[in-house]
């Protein structure tokens, strides 16, 4: 894997620490283990709709890894989420997302990136490091997550998807590509994008798509389509591989957030986002 180059050794020290910080023990993340987490997802696996739906996220602080929240029940997938640039996990949008996945019978395990947890723990805006730490920070994740679920057999045939919203999509495609890279075993069967930056905000010819290509699982993007990264009119024209599938949600600004006259509603497109993925082309589904 890359070296870790940008990632601050404060960013790094906000996730090491065994102890909660306020933030996150005050939203009920408790100390736990990678042990934990399996243990919570063999049991959610047992459980009705019904009852996941009252036991509500499990929240847990990993030491050296930060802070870590499941949603939904490990039953069609196991998906490895990365959030945006600027808020993570704790947001409407994500956890209106995490409830969807419930629906659709997968496991969401959602992660804060280090920057985000030093953002979070100084109550002060901080822009996130450049992407060869973000790709690290994400890699400790998926292999930490990945070989913990491998060790337990209810879970261990369970297909993984590694993606994110916005930023946190960038991250897991450049990780697919350098996991692939170095022949990493298991691998996850494919990546998601609720979001995808296919450029900077104005600035359309800066795009974010050589990668793309290299990534050797199939890879589903949900994107708005009046999504200021990216327009369904702009990324019609680009030349995107034939693993890629799009999925279009109407009138969805970059968090899915329509328009009133457009009769759509954010948690509607939030929920056919959560089902495409349920139907990802690496899980056997159709191409949208």
């Amino acid at each position: 894997m890359p070296a870790v180059t940008s990632s601050s050794d404060e960013d790094a020290n906000a996730s090491n620490t065994a102890e909660v910080p306020s933030p996150y023990a005050e939203e009920g993340f408790r100390v736990a283990s990678l042990a934990d987490v399996a243990s919570e997802l063999a049991a959610r696996q047992t459980m009705s709709h019904d009852a996941l739906a009252a036991r509500g996220p499990w929240r847990g602080w990993l030491a050296e890894l930060g802070p870590l929240e499941i949603h939904g029940r490990p039953g069609r997938a196991l998906l490895l989420h990365a959030h945006g640039a600027g808020a993570g996990r704790e947001t409407d949008f994500h956890q209106q997302f995490g409830a969807a996945c419930l629906m659709q019978d997968m496991a969401w395990l959602a992660f804060d990136f280090g920057y985000l947890v030093r953002m979070r723990c100084e109550s002060r805006r901080r822009p996130p490091p450049r992407l060869p730490g973000l790709i690290e920070e994400m890699a400790r994740w998926c292999q930490a997550l990945m070989a913990c679920v491998a060790a337990v057999d209810s879970l261990r045939s369970l297909p993984w998807l590694v993606g994110g919203k916005s930023m946190g999509s960038r991250v897991a495609s450049h990780l697919l590509v350098e996991l692939a890279r170095v022949a990493h075993a298991p691998l996850p069967v494919g990546w998601y994008a609720l979001g995808y930056p296919f450029h900077p905000t104005g600035k359309p010819d800066k795009l974010r798509i050589d990668h793309l290509p290299d990534i050797p699982m199939a890879g589903l993007i949900c994107q708005g389509s009046r999504d200021p990264f990216g327009t369904r009119e702009e990324v019609t024209e680009y030349p995107l591989p034939e693993s890629l599938t799009l999925l279009w949600l109407n009138d969805g600004e970059h968090d899915f957030k329509p328009r009133k006259a457009s009769g759509e509603t954010r948690e509607g497109l939030i929920s056919r986002a959560a089902q495409a993925l349920a139907n990802h082309p690496a899980l056997g589904g159709k191409r949208q």
